[in-house]
């Protein structure tokens, strides 16, 4: 790789790294609640599951009365507990990640700081970046552009279609979309980067480099995942990249 490709993706890597940087503030988040967790057994957790997975279910579907905001502060405050409880998501992972996400989502879908934590946990944690993005297309047909973190649903989206979807195009256009709601807030970065510098690198990135970030990206995520059935739709997954990166070596 020459140095300018290098310099074009370490633009690219500043760019979203505010996004990233969300990942740390859900780990953060839930640190109080991880150092008073105890130790109990796997049969309890998977007990402890159907319990939450039943409350989940009961939030998504009871009448609200006009408090939805109140039932999704509620339902993400469950959420940041069962994120936070490492013992729990080390034995069973993270299976109901995704149904919190389509609950709160459906709650209150401007909850927008609960997006944008509820997508890191459900791409790289529960291992499903594709409902990560049809919920976002549903959650920004709601968000005032002008709001707060707004612009960085679109960043989330396009790092999702980008990194695991290796959809280069619909990324480029999620970035567009990012740079155009964060005009409206007259935000600008501190580093000067523009959507002209990401749609270069992104453009200049060959087939092979974006294949290899999806190998990391899908790599990273297998770790998290105990369900056995996912762990080998993952594992296809990176063998079909490996397998399409020795095509393209010839």
């Amino acid at each position: 790789m020459s140095l300018i490709q290098s310099g074009k993706i370490t633009k690219l890597l500043t760019a979203l790294s505010p996004f990233i940087c969300l990942a740390g503030i859900v780990v953060l988040q839930s640190q109080e609640y991880q150092k008073s967790a105890q130790k109990v057994s796997s049969a309890d957790y998977l007990a402890e599951e159907k319990e939450q997975s039943r409350l989940i279910d009961w939030q998504k579907r009871s009448p609200h009365f006009g408090y939805s905001n109140l039932m999704a502060n509620w339902s993400y405050l469950n959420f940041v507990q069962y994120f936070g409880d490492q013992d729990a998501r080390e034995t069973i992972g993270y299976k109901l990640v995704p149904d919190y996400f389509e609950t709160i989502t459906r709650l209150d879908p401007r909850f927008t700081q609960a997006h944008l934590r509820l997508s890191i946990a459900n791409s790289m944690y529960a291992g499903n970046p594709e409902k990560t993005i049809a919920l976002m297309e549903q959650i920004l047909d709601f968000v005032d552009p002008k709001s707060e973190a707004a612009a960085y649903l679109w960043t989330s989206k396009g790092l999702d279609e980008l990194l695991f979807m290796g959809d280069k195009e619909a990324a480029i256009k999620s970035y567009q979309m990012a740079a155009q709601w964060a005009a409206l807030t007259q935000s600008d970065r501190s580093d000067g980067l523009t959507i002209k510098d990401l749609e270069s690198a992104l453009k200049s990135t060959s087939d092979v480099e974006l294949k290899e970030a999806q190998i990391r990206a899908w790599s990273s995520v297998l770790v998290h995942i105990k369900d056995d059935h996912r762990q080998r739709e993952i594992m296809n997954k990176i063998d079909n990249l490996k397998a399409e990166i020795l095509v393209l070596n010839l």
